[in-house]
């Protein structure tokens, strides 16, 4: 997962070498006719309720209409603009074109690792703009509930500098295992709110948080992202599906992120389910920095730049400290396989034996 650069547009591609070339062009490069796109504001604006290939749904002044890009970007327009996006739009007989893109306060992307579409292997996919509140849905079964997903979107939304909290949805399925894995989230002072849809639990303190905040709703396939939409909205329009009975994985229902208001002033983004989360391109060094409670440890290590990781048992304090039970073990696994993943190295499982050997 790349670091995010808000305003920047182009970061899809139907071909590494082909967008590449297309970004260059439309940012990497002086181009008078494409640097006029992006404006700094505007009091008359349109919202991106959904993407197509060469046109997007948008709302403005209380209506949606089909507007197309204009010419001169010469970029299909779900390489360019992305749900929450605020537009520039003028209407000529009928027909609308959105002449500007108004500079974005986040972008959210991720690097598709799983092998869904071989094409787009590695390829980076943009699919929200102008988040001010994101909800990491995960379920306390079917599909079952997975702390290091969590652990991998909350370094991603800290990095795009965007406020998450925790949604347990199916929470009337939970069990004494799920509520010891939300506490260490709740320890962090990352907010967790339990919801199941079927039962109407939960969905009004939801609201409180999404109130006057444009929000998105990320996780898995099959947590239910569509069905807490449904309930925000108070309807049962939005398409959704169930998790399948061999794998417990959910089937994508919701294919494109689509932008739902709810409220005055209050708006869902809901997302496909994502079945796996690229991180490899932060740097090692830094990855440490999304796990506080490392914080007052990593200072006593032997080495300055010290990962946690190759380094001696005798010389690492954080691995003391997992070893004595005062850092979080699960915690402490979730950031080793991260590592391994940005080290490209496998052999996590050999950190963990050394600090809890196994008894002969």
């Amino acid at each position: 997962m790349p670091h995010y650069n808000a305003y920047d547009s182009f970061k899809t591609k139907k071909s590494i070498e082909k967008k590449q070339r297309a970004k260059e062009k439309a940012f990497g490069k002086k181009n008078d006719e494409v640097d006029d796109f992006i404006t700094n504001k505007c009091d008359n604006y349109g919202i991106i309720i959904e993407v197509r290939y060469d046109d997007a749904y948008v709302l403005l002044d209380d209506e949606v209409i089909l507007a197309k890009l204009r010419k001169d970007i010469n970029l299909v327009c779900n390489q360019v603009i992305f749900p929450g996006d605020k537009v520039v739009v003028l209407g000529e007989n009928g027909n609308y074109t959105i002449t500007n893109l108004i500079k974005r306060t986040s972008l959210l992307s991720r690097t598709k690792k799983d092998r869904t579409r071989k094409d787009d292997l590695g390829l980076t996919k943009s699919f929200a703009a102008n988040v001010d509140l994101a909800v990491i849905v995960v379920a306390a079964k079917e599909p079952p509930l997975h702390p290091k997903f969590i652990d991998r979107y909350l370094m991603i939304l800290q990095n795009s500098n965007i406020p998450a909290i925790i949604c347990l949805n199916k929470c009337d399925l939970k069990t004494l295992e799920e509520d010891e894995i939300l506490s260490i989230y709740r320890d962090l002072n990352i907010p967790v709110v339990e919801t199941s849809t079927y039962n109407n639990i939960g969905i009004d303190e939801l609201k409180t948080y999404l109130l006057n905040k444009q929000a998105i709703f990320v996780g898995n396939s099959g947590v239910g992202k569509s069905s807490l939409t449904n309930a925000i909205m108070g309807d049962d329009e939005i398409k959704t599906s169930h998790v399948g009975e061999k794998s417990k994985r959910g089937r994508h229902t919701t294919t494109t992120s689509k932008y739902y208001v709810w409220n005055d002033n209050s708006s869902i983004i809901d997302t496909p389910g994502i079945r796996s989360l690229d991180i490899s391109s932060f740097s090692p060094i830094e990855i440490q920095d999304y796990f506080p409670e490392l914080d007052n440890w990593r200072e006593k290590c032997k080495y300055n730049d010290c990962l946690h990781f190759h380094e001696p048992y005798d010389s690492c304090i954080v691995k003391q400290g997992v070893a004595s039970g005062l850092i979080n073990r699960d915690r402490f696994e979730s950031y080793l396989r991260i590592m391994s993943d940005v080290l490209d190295e496998k052999n996590y499982d050999d950190v963990l034996d050394e600090i809890f050997p196994k008894k002969k």
